[in-house]
């Protein structure tokens, strides 16, 4: 299963496997896709640029993957938009959770009947799960101690009505990165120092479980015997929040860092 270097061709997410003998971690990227399946048309607003505020937008482009494969981690990039199906979500609330996005812009005018709501998630949310499953397995397979896995997210710079109204006493200023561990429950405390120390050192602030603490990706792979952590990106720092384009003075150099810190990160608590 992880001997490819060719992506499986589906429209749910692209896997890409590690590559070489040496099979070191997991990273996951659940909230950079912008693919709105045709079947959830009617149950949407049609308002695209509402649509376009809370994805994660091209926090796949700010690593360097088939670097990462050579370093021995596989990368799950998914596509599903995640007003659609929130791949960081439970199957609970996961299909068409975000009624308003975070700015109070209506996406969601019809919801589905139960019937609909399971094939959503058979159809999207299990998939990425069953793999991140599969994928976990097998390096708990190989490895005697825990392995190592990173949720990849990004944030906006500010926080939005939506994150003030869960959250009114935060700071109005976000660090470049936040690291979450579920307020210490993820990981080895070393684990997540090493990527916040690793990160300082690269010129570049960052924050612990502030203002989030991880998601239900982080939740679900805390069963596995892993160090496991979410990073959110300020996107601020490589992208115009308002047109959603990269900023290539800011998003190659960041790439770099990013790719570099990853890869530090899994070699040193390799197993």
């Amino acid at each position: 299963m992880f001997s490819s270097d060719h992506p499986p061709k589906s429209p749910l997410f692209d896997y890409f496997a590690p590559l070489g003998a040496s099979y070191r971690g997991l990273l996951s990227i659940p909230h950079s896709g912008e693919d709105i399946p045709s079947v959830f048309a009617e149950y949407l607003s049609g308002d695209e640029r509402a649509y376009k505020e809370d994805v994660d937008t091209k926090v796949n482009e700010l690593v360097d993957i088939p670097a990462l494969q050579r370093a021995g981690i596989a990368v799950l990039v998914a596509h599903v938009h995640r007003i659609c199906v929130d791949l960081n979500r439970a199957e609970a609330n996961c299909v068409l959770f975000w009624k308003e996005n975070t700015h109070g812009k209506r996406l969601v005018i019809k919801d589905p009947t139960a019937a609909e709501t399971e094939r959503f998630i058979e159809t999207y949310h299990r998939p990425y799960y069953e793999l991140l499953k599969s994928s976990l397995k097998e390096l708990e397979k190989r490895k005697g101690g825990p392995v190592s896995m990173v949720d990849l997210h990004s944030m906006p710079s500010r926080p939005t009505e939506y994150h003030l109204k869960q959250n009114p006493n935060q700071k109005l200023h976000r660090a470049d990165f936040c690291l979450s561990d579920r307020r210490g429950k993820t990981c080895a405390p070393e684990f997540i120092q090493f990527f916040r120390d690793t990160l300082e050192a690269k010129g570049h602030s960052a924050a612990l479980n502030d203002p989030y603490v991880g998601g239900f990706v982080t939740e679900y792979v805390d069963q596995f015997r892993t160090n496991n952590i979410q990073i959110e990106i300020n996107r601020a720092i490589y992208l115009d929040e308002s047109t959603k384009e990269l900023r290539p003075e800011t998003a190659t150099p960041l790439r770099t860092v990013l790719t570099q810190v990853l890869i530090a990160g899994f070699e040193k608590f390799d197993s």
